[in-house]
């Protein structure tokens, strides 16, 4: 039993070796602006998110005749590439540019969607500039960067799919899980706003598309991302540790962290009168008030070296300014520490360039302290806690559970909670014996203590009913689905890659305990219920995973824009026709979605 446990968690770590490889492309590729080009991740299916907009009423030009399926757009070596997978590219980007720029408005107030992505929803793509240069293009409006990006993405997955059929890498079963997946949603997607499969599809992309057609760009875009996660974690493999260590230290701003301590002395303001008559005075720092501010900034600085004195001067000067938390500063370390913060984060505290020099220098030492002026409020007191040092190891983990939830404190009135604790002291329970099985099986709960024996028993009883069974990951999914409170009982319980600090601590605590082992069950008690625990395994980056996986990408990069250079994959033959068929149904549903939100917006407002 022991050697088969072994093995499902050795197969568990590989599967993460490339989830790890997967994450640190992504983090690498962060932007302000939505891309979606050679090189980058894929966004299946992107169909899924183009209904953002409710009422959108898109059928009304779904049989406009554009993007007919026979319809050739160009050809990448001597790969055909109908109308109507050009459409579904091309709309990709538009529906990613569309839908994040009417989120970031919605959100978060008006123009902060183009501030984001650079894209303006209220404007016709056809007739809105796009920031950036295209080649051959003068001056480029959206329309010639969705076709360019387009264009640019069936060239990266064809090369993708040509390396992958050359090389012997495949979809497995849990790669073509993933693309039933996305067809059911998106039939539910359809289902959801009234249309049938074929009209949905044929409203965003026209009468050429087909689920058939769907399903291939599905598969081939997942194809296209496996190549991806193998190469780039192939480059990472290559590099030893030497390399890595020699890649550390030629830059420590790139890979370093510090930990810093932080006081902040704001200057007293005055008020001044408003240069216009009828406009509000205003409170203004002056030389005065910001020279007193050094001064004591100053002041604090000189009585610190270390994290406890830094604590208790903070908490004095608090005090002295009669701020209530004073006394928290002494212990609350999140009041005055950063820990563990890179480069970009440091250079958001303080726009001083010597500052940043001083944080990353070797031969800055614990203790030391760093005054900065922020122009215009005070200074800042930095205290160095932790010099540069290579990123801490991140742990996570992955469990399955089962909550059996407690009852809200105000779900029964007082008559209802009296029965319902005599219940509780009337029902008698005893912990399992761990001995009578084969399998680890640990409890945290203390029946003295226990908030309720009822719900106590009854998740015994669903753990005693998995024991009995095969005792198999998949069958604890399947009591999750039937038996769980949480919101994830649909997906078996799962919660994946769970950082630390996540969870409640006793929910941690159990995952985290030295010697888990796959398949490991147990339960928890917490303040939200009693939890029924499946271990499946813990992963860990550590500094050099960070830097490995980190120039693997950009191996990958290098490797991909060589694949895309060969003559296989060159792009000819384009038929503009067929491209300008795509760019007006684009615009056309665009202008859709523009009067759309226009008029919800009309309506809200009368009411």
């Amino acid at each position: 039993m022991a050697k088969q446990e072994k093995t499902a968690a050795e197969l568990y770590r590989e599967e993460r070796k490339a989830r790890i490889a997967k994450a640190a492309k992504k983090n690498a590729k962060k932007s302000h602006k939505i891309v979606l080009t050679k090189g980058s991740k894929i966004a299946i299916a992107a169909v899924l998110v183009v209904a953002l907009v409710a009422g959108i009423g898109a059928f009304a030009i779904s049989n406009s005749g554009v993007l007919e399926r026979g319809k050739t757009a160009f050809y990448v070596g001597d790969i055909e590439v109908k109308a109507p997978e050009y459409g579904y590219y091309y709309n990709s980007v538009f529906s990613n540019f569309f839908n994040y720029s009417y989120q970031y408005d919605t959100y978060y107030g008006a123009g902060m969607g183009k501030m984001y992505t650079g894209y303006d929803y209220s404007v016709s793509p056809d007739v809105q500039a796009y920031d950036g240069e295209i080649e051959g293009v003068e001056k480029p409006m959206f329309t010639d960067y969705f076709e360019q990006s387009a264009k640019d993405s069936i060239k990266f997955v064809k090369a993708s799919v040509l390396y992958a059929n050359e090389n012997g890498i495949e979809l497995d079963e849990k790669d073509i899980a993933s693309v039933d997946s996305t067809i059911e949603q998106l039939k539910t997607t359809a289902k959801d706003n009234n249309y049938s499969v074929s009209a949905y599809l044929r409203a965003f992309y026209g009468k050429g598309m087909t689920l058939e057609l769907l399903r291939q760009i599905c598969e081939e875009q997942t194809l296209a991302n496996k190549v991806q996660t193998v190469k780039t974690e192939e480059f990472a493999a290559a590099y030893s540790d030497e390399e890595i260590e020699k890649e550390y230290n030629k830059d420590l701003t790139a890979y370093g962290v510090v930990s810093l301590r932080l006081y902040e002395v704001v200057a007293d303001t005055v008020e001044v009168p408003a240069e216009e008559e009828g406009e509000e005075p205003t409170q203004e720092t002056t030389k005065e008030t910001m020279a007193a501010a050094k001064a004591k900034a100053e002041s604090f600085a000189s009585k610190v070296n270390d994290a406890e004195s830094f604590k208790a001067t903070a908490a004095e000067f608090e005090k002295l300014a009669e701020n209530d938390e004073w006394e928290e500063m002494k212990t609350d370390d999140t009041m005055t520490l950063s820990e563990d913060i890179n480069y970009s984060t440091v250079q958001g505290k303080s726009s001083d360039k010597d500052f940043l020099k001083w944080a990353f220098d070797k031969n800055t030492a614990a203790g030391e302290t760093y005054i900065t002026e922020e122009e215009g409020t005070g200074y800042s007191v930095f205290m160095m806690e932790e010099p540069v040092h290579k990123v801490p190891d991140d742990w996570t983990y992955d469990v399955r559970h089962i909550l059996i939830k407690f009852p809200d404190e105000d779900s029964a009135d007082d008559a209802e909670e009296a029965e319902e604790e005599e219940k509780k002291e009337e029902v008698a329970v005893e912990l399992l014996n761990p001995a009578d099985y084969d399998v680890t099986v640990d409890i945290d709960v203390d029946l003295e203590k226990t908030g309720d024996k009822a719900l106590y028993k009854e998740a015994q009883t669903i753990l005693e009913d998995y024991l009995a069974g095969d005792k198999t990951e998949d069958s604890f999914a399947e009591l999750a689905k039937l038996h769980s409170a949480d919101g994830n009982a649909a997906e078996g319980g799962i919660y994946e890659d769970t950082t630390l600090g996540y969870m409640v601590s006793e929910f941690e605590d159990w995952a985290m305990k030295d010697g888990r082992e796959y398949g490991d069950v147990g339960i928890v008690e917490t303040e939200f219920g009693y939890h029924i625990m499946y271990f499946i395994g813990t992963d860990v980056t550590t500094w050099s995973d960070v830097i490995r996986n980190d120039k693997g990408a950009h191996d990958y990069e290098d490797f991909s824009a060589e694949i895309e250079a060969g003559d296989n994959v060159k792009l000819d033959g384009i038929v503009d026709d067929a491209i300008v068929s795509t760019e007006e149904f684009i615009v056309k549903l665009a202008k859709q979605q523009i009067r759309s939100i226009q008029q919800q917006s009309s309506a809200t407002h009368t009411h």
